[in-house]
């Protein structure tokens, strides 16, 4: 599924997966976990326990939905580029990207994703978002045909 996103040194790139959505944190973690160079080091399920294990986990990328109980993501998004300053941040969301991918990327994330995009667009974002690049929005209509 994937080339692999190993950080300098080595070590896998550690991931923080931010979701209300139980099933949907677990499916990322499948994800994120079976591909070569990553591993998820921990979940959130609202804005306030992301910037906590943030700050507490300093992961390599945060995968950070937007729409969160207690603080949304958009909201959560300055305070974790301040408690984990060298983290890469794609928002993943269930919006459409042409709605808020340019407002995250200006309030500093790496890249925004829509919900429902490939595994392996998933991957290839994070692996690009690590790199230094950005994650662009996928269509996800199109990633489907």
């Amino acid at each position: 599924m994937s080339t692999g996103a190993a950080i300098e040194g080595g070590a896998p790139a550690s991931v923080l997966i931010c979701d209300d959505s139980a099933p949907l944190r677990l499916l990322l973690g499948v994800i994120i976990d079976s591909s070569l160079g990553m591993h998820v080091v921990g979940n959130a399920v609202d804005g306030d326990e992301a910037i906590a294990e943030a700050a507490r986990l300093q992961p390599n990328l945060i995968m950070l939905d937007l729409a969160m109980p207690n603080r949304s993501g958009l909201e959560a998004l300055p305070e974790l580029r301040r408690v984990a300053p060298d983290a890469r941040i794609i928002v993943f969301s269930g919006f459409s990207g042409s709605i808020v991918a340019d407002e995250v990327i200006a309030l500093g994330a790496s890249g925004y994703l829509e919900k429902g995009a490939h595994p392996d667009s998933i991957v290839a974002a994070i692996e690009d978002a690590l790199a230094g690049g950005r994650a662009l929005p996928v269509d996800t209509a199109a990633a489907a045909s």
